[in-house]
């Protein structure tokens, strides 16, 4: 969400265009796998083939369920050396059956049913993976199709048809990858844009609550003076303490919490000398430092503080180094983690 409560989008990849995730897909890869189901698996079949189909069946339906699980594009190596193994157990185990002339479909279906996995692997951003698997299959196909008497060209015209098919997907991948990238070009240039409102909007409210506290102190003094009245000496001295309390807002930034400035004040009342130094470019919190700052000008009645945040980088976060007129000059040192020593 950006400064103005918008989404905004992130990166894009071939499978999210595609929504190869979710419902719609898990019911298409359902009536995928029935198709295939039924050409694998015909009816009034031998036992033999039954066990065959079996064979060759579950290690594709494997490899169709797991080409398409969630993974960011492109898909791990290791997925696709796995992916790949199986469509080859496929292909081997109906490669090892005889080629007859005039074969039924149910002998060659693990063709078009590797090709399309094939087909999903290189939609998944792994070009040269599945035109591996293709050309082992093709291998296979030949080598089955000649020593089965079928001659070459019969392996030839079963694979032309798939070898499209993969070129096509091929076309569609690195067409799609052109459109993906310009989309995360757009959504990068929509999210710097927004964390550039959300910047400027910060940047605004805290310019107007600046100025809102700078018109709650300085003020009913402000009109005072400019009425021209002679100013008193609690007057005058409240002008001072108004100015410090200026210089600890510019000086101090983090460290100049209401409740602080509060202990600041009182403290310089009091006749302490206190310096409030924010040198950290807003890196780390003040929070804890804050809350032990204003505890210390609390027991403090004499002498100076200096407190300071330190810049980024340094192993502390802040330092407070504390100078009363009676008794030992000491240092708070506030670790990043929280931890006074």
């Amino acid at each position: 969400m950006d400064g103005a409560g918008r989404a905004v989008p992130g990166a894009v990849d071939v499978s999210s265009l595609l929504k190869l995730h979710g419902p719609h897909a898990a019911i298409i890869l359902a009536l995928f796998l029935l198709a295939q189901a039924l050409l694998a698996f015909p009816g009034g079949g031998e036992l033999n083939h039954t066990d065959v189909a079996v064979l060759a069946f579950v290690p594709f339906g494997i490899a169709a369920i797991w080409v398409v699980q969630p993974a960011p594009d492109p898909l791990p190596g290791l997925w696709c050396v796995g992916i790949l193994g199986l469509c080859t157990l496929t292909v081997t185990v109906l490669s090892a059956q005889p080629a007859i002339a005039g074969s039924p479909l149910y002998l060659t279906w693990h063709l078009g049913a590797v090709t399309t996995v094939l087909f999903m692997l290189i939609l998944r951003g792994r070009v040269l993976y599945g035109w591996l698997g293709y050309v082992g299959m093709a291998a296979a196909t030949l080598l089955w199709a000649v020593t089965g008497g079928l001659g070459a060209m019969a392996g030839v015209e079963l694979l032309v048809r798939h070898a499209a098919t993969l070129v096509v997907g091929t076309a569609i991948y690195f067409g799609l990858l052109r459109t993906a990238k310009r989309i995360s070009a757009i959504n990068s240039r929509a999210l710097a844009e927004a964390a550039a409102d959300a910047t400027a909007l910060a940047a605004e409210e805290e310019r107007v609550a600046q100025l809102a506290r700078l018109d709650e102190m300085a003020r009913p003094m402000m009109e005072l003076v400019a009425r021209g009245q002679q100013l008193s000496a609690a007057e005058r001295r409240d002008c001072l303490m108004i100015e410090a309390s200026l210089r600890d807002i510019v000086r101090g930034r983090a460290l100049a919490v209401p409740h602080v400035l509060a202990a600041a004040r009182a403290a310089r009342e009091r006749g302490v000398e206190v310096t409030l130094l924010d040198d950290s470019a807003a890196a780390g919190t003040a929070g804890a430092v804050a809350e032990l700052l204003a505890r210390e000008l609390r027991t403090l009645d004499s002498g100076t503080l200096t407190a300071r945040l330190q810049p980024a980088g340094r192993t502390e976060l802040a330092t407070i180094v504390i100078s009363p007129l009676a008794g030992d000059a000491r240092m708070l040192i506030v670790d990043r983690d929280g931890r006074v020593r």
